[in-house]
């Protein structure tokens, strides 16, 4: 299966300014400022990031095949100095997973056997925080 970027800080699968200028409403940048921030996603994934454990890439438990196993509804990865991150996803039989992408060599695979989607990720102060569903 194809890996999908995510946009990080973004809620993914939301799309708020074309389902607002589907239903004919003006869209303005408050407007879509308070649509994001009431997004239940971005609050759950918010609240995991600053109650969570911070975890170190290294520290997360290892499969045969190198993914780092997750589970849980959401939890905080410590990139302190990493820059320029990409975050990909993909859904497979196995659950989903998800690919981290650094400068450099920095390269991180995980695995959520039980999640069906990967709802929001949120980058701030050097912690990514992901929420799951």
């Amino acid at each position: 299966m194809e890996w999908l970027a995510i946009d990080v800080n973004v809620a993914h699968g939301i799309d708020l300014e074309n389902s607002v200028k589907q239903k004919g409403l003006e869209v303005t940048a408050e407007e879509c400022h308070i649509s994001f921030m009431a997004q239940s996603a971005l609050h759950e994934a918010r609240w995991y990031h600053e109650n969570s454990i911070p975890l170190s890439i290294d520290s997360l438990p290892q499969e045969n095949d190198g993914a780092r196993l997750v589970d849980g509804k959401g939890f905080s990865l410590d990139l302190e100095g990493m820059d320029d991150i990409e975050l990909l996803q993909r859904n497979l039989a196995t659950g989903v997973e998800i690919l981290l992408k650094g400068e450099g060599d920095h390269l991180a695979l995980m695995r959520h056997p039980s999640a069906s989607a990967l709802t929001a990720a949120i980058l701030s102060g050097g912690k990514l925080g992901l929420s799951f569903e």
